[in-house]
């Protein structure tokens, strides 16, 4: 028919996106997937009520719950095994459990408490084209951060969280490209360490991975996401307390690998300049640079979920995604070679560029090597 309207469901999906987020949100604030992972059975509505009220400290609607559990039953997160009984979904046990090794929970709730709230501002950020930290919150961002996380509790749920979400693409990263000839490693920014373990478990031959990170942050790592003693890592993967900007005397030198993932896209092309400078001061000639962060379509008009996290950096910091050409100048600029880029499949892509090891390699022009090959 002449008259025939396209479907709506794009629309309409997109309309109640934000509604699935919340019911998310609220379930994990609400202790209801820990609750059911405790049960170790199907758990009526009835006890499933006194149990978050007990936890909440404070009475809970049994129609609200009710509304909400069947949501999160729609949605995949809980199981009815029988009417009027619900059950964790594999999937929650997972990724949404804290106790689980792979749980995202603490992350479900940096979002709920930091990213809903900055996202709300999106359109101040739009027309300003910086972040809304002070707009959406009345306070900087170190602010916010200092106020939410202020109880070593909650500073371990939200580390668990990204490491966690730095541990799903971690094994994709480090094998995007062969690394067997390297001995020794060191992740600038890289927290918990979760990108420098999987190197250490799937790379034998490296016999030092050497995490850098700020003393707060490096404290919280050794005490609770230290790999176990006789492990494939122990001895070879380490913490090293320091600020990279500030003291790069602390740091190893003529490394073979330097690694920087999710650390580029924080901050604007100034700050870029002297992380790359630094990495490549770090670097042995002819070592490499591991750069882990979300990749950009070469027409950057996708993937969906690269180009929503630009605007999560918009929303809340100086930097931005890139594509791989933009890496590739990025990288050529500060006189890295041979930039290669690789879709891994995972939440986070890989970029890899080498230090010239010698005048005439670094006297290749960045045409030449990192455009060509970050394509």
């Amino acid at each position: 028919m002449a008259d025939a309207k396209p479907d709506p469901a794009p629309v309409l999906n997109l309309l109640n996106a934000f509604r699935s987020s919340q019911a998310l949100f609220v379930a994990v604030e609400l202790g209801i997937f820990e609750i059911l992972q405790a049960s170790n059975s199907p758990t009526s509505l009835e006890v499933l009520r006194d149990r978050v009220a007990q936890r909440q400290g404070q009475p809970v609607s049994p129609d609200g719950l009710d509304r909400l559990c069947r949501t999160c039953v729609a949605l995949g997160l809980i199981q009815t095994p029988s009417p009027g009984l619900f059950a964790l979904a594999p999937v929650a046990e997972s990724y949404l459990v804290a106790s689980s090794s792979t749980s995202l929970a603490g992350y479900c709730t940096h979002s709920a408490q930091v990213v809903w709230p900055l996202f709300g501002d999106l359109s101040t950020a739009v027309a300003s084209g910086a972040h809304v930290w002070q707009q959406a919150f009345g306070q900087p961002g170190s602010d916010v951060f200092a106020r939410i996380y202020s109880t070593p509790a909650a500073v371990l749920r939200f580390l668990r969280g990204m490491h966690s979400f730095a541990a799903l693409s971690a094994p994709s990263v480090v094998t995007a490209f062969d690394l067997s000839s390297a001995t020794s490693l060191v992740d600038l920014g890289g927290a918990t360490g979760a990108l420098a373990r999987a190197a250490c478990e799937l790379y034998p031959t490296l016999r030092s991975a050497v995490v850098v990170d700020l003393p707060h942050v490096v404290a919280d790592a050794r005490e609770h996401f230290a790999p176990p003693p006789g492990g494939p890592c122990d001895g070879r993967l380490s913490w090293l307390a320091a600020d990279f900007f500030a003291e790069p005397e602390k740091l190893p030198q003529q490394v073979d690998v330097v690694v920087l993932s999710r650390i580029l896209h924080d901050w604007d092309l100034l700050r870029c300049r002297q992380l790359l400078a630094l990495s490549y001061r770090l670097l042995r000639p002819g070592g490499l640079l591991l750069v882990a962060e979300m990749l950009l379509d070469a027409d950057r008009v996708g993937p969906l979920p690269v180009l929503l996290q630009d605007l999560n950096m918009l929303c809340q910091t100086h930097g931005r995604e890139r594509s791989a050409a933009e890496y590739g100048q990025l990288l050529g600029d500060a006189g890295f070679v041979g930039c290669d880029a690789r879709k891994t499949g995972s939440y986070l892509d890989a970029v890899m560029a080498r230090k010239p090891s010698g005048p005439q390699e670094a006297g290749e022009k960045p045409s030449d090597t990192a455009l060509n090959g970050c394509v």
